[in-house]
């Protein structure tokens, strides 16, 4: 099979490399699409962001099947004891890989589990024609959910526990800081959960717009103040929840104008913040603040998670998905065609603004 091999840092090639074989528990997966997340593209140019440790001791090894836990693939063959999917069911990973000996496994709660491994940083992942898989954090694509939608479900995934996360009461005045995609998939679970008033905040004009095309208030933070936005809205309360949805690079959890710092601003005493975007390296907190203003701050779920008898979270994100509750397509403005535009595609994702990209580009890997 054709896959990308990294040889380096910033050093890829499309290689002819033995199609891996399902062994008892695992499935073979033919790759569709796969789009690569943020991180991995900063990981790629070398970056000391999370997991920076296990790409770069895999390329010291020689171990270059790297990248790739967002995509949809087809079942090609099915291995030894495993009863859940059969060949021509097309699926995408929600979660990671647990380990399934630990404490935490052995009681049900793999999405703790020490030991887990990303898809594609300790693990070969979707960047390639095939890989091999264990049934764990599988889920269906749904009939009526493209490929490029599917290949996109495991941001959406992670969206539908942040929101659970949340708490959100019937009522309450919702802040996304950052309408990328995560903060468009939550702004939209927010008013399904029964937020009386969703703001999106964003210097993207564009996203602004597609934000508000899904009844969010949107707020252009390169034209207006977006906390005195929100006083404004709220008669000077503030917001009762705000979903921080930037990450990266951020100094102060609740001074400046980073976007954490903004959205302890925005938010009502007792009130709490959502941690959904990963931030890089460290931050300094003024605990006393935080603890005057009763803020909770909220670092939500990962992993494929039960959400009752009925569905867990991976389920879940699909469904709403297939029934049209909940946009994703709107943010899937780029895709390249095949292995080789491996490069363009981390260009693209990388530089977004430079190419007017709402989200990750998505490699078209087969039709």
């Amino acid at each position: 099979m054709r896959a990308i091999v990294c040889d380096d840092f910033e050093e890829c090639r499309v290689a002819d490399v033995p199609t891996p074989e399902p062994a008892a528990g695992e499935l073979l997966l033919a790759v569709k699409r796969v789009q690569l997340s943020i991180t991995e593209c900063q990981l790629y140019h070398g970056a000391a962001v999370v997991h920076y440790e296990s790409v770069r001791d895999r390329l010291a090894a020689g171990d270059g099947l790297l990248f790739g836990h967002e995509f949809c693939a087809e079942v090609a063959e099915v291995g030894d004891d495993v009863h859940e999917f059969a060949v021509g069911d097309r699926v995408y990973a929600a979660g990671k890989l647990a380990c399934n000996e630990c404490t935490y496994c052995e009681a049900g709660y793999t999405h703790f589990c020490k030991a887990k491994a990303t898809i594609g940083l300790q693990t070969p992942g979707a960047c390639a024609e095939y890989l091999t898989l264990p049934p764990g954090p599988l889920r269906r694509v749904p009939d009526g959910v493209s490929d490029a939608e599917g290949a996109a479900l495991q941001p959406m995934a992670s969206a539908v526990l942040c929101v659970r996360d949340a708490q959100i009461a019937d009522g309450d005045v919702v802040v996304v800081v950052g309408a990328g995609v995560m903060g468009y998939q939550c702004g939209q679970l927010a008013l399904q959960q029964g937020a009386g008033e969703v703001i999106a905040v964003d210097v993207n004009a564009e996203k602004v717009e597609l934000a508000e095309s899904q009844g969010m208030v949107g707020v252009d933070a390169s034209a207006e103040d977006p906390v005195a936005v929100v006083d404004e809205r709220t008669d000077g309360i503030g917001a009762d929840v705000v979903l921080e949805c930037v990450g990266g690079d951020q100094s102060h959890a609740n001074e400046g104008t980073d976007p954490l710092a903004q959205a302890v601003r925005m938010l009502r005493s007792g009130g709490r913040i959502v941690q959904v975007g990963s931030i890089a390296g460290e931050l300094t907190v003024s605990p006393r603040m935080m603890r005057s203003k009763h803020v909770q701050w909220i670092n939500p779920l990962r992993g494929v998670v039960s959400l009752g008898p009925n569905a867990d979270s991976g389920d879940l994100a699909a469904k709403l998905v297939a029934d049209g509750r909940v946009d994703i397509a709107g943010c899937i403005t780029h895709e390249v065609q095949g292995l080789d535009a491996f490069e363009e595609a981390v260009d693209i994702t990388t530089n977004k603004a430079e190419h007017g990209a709402f989200g990750p580009a998505q490699v078209v890997v087969r039709e």
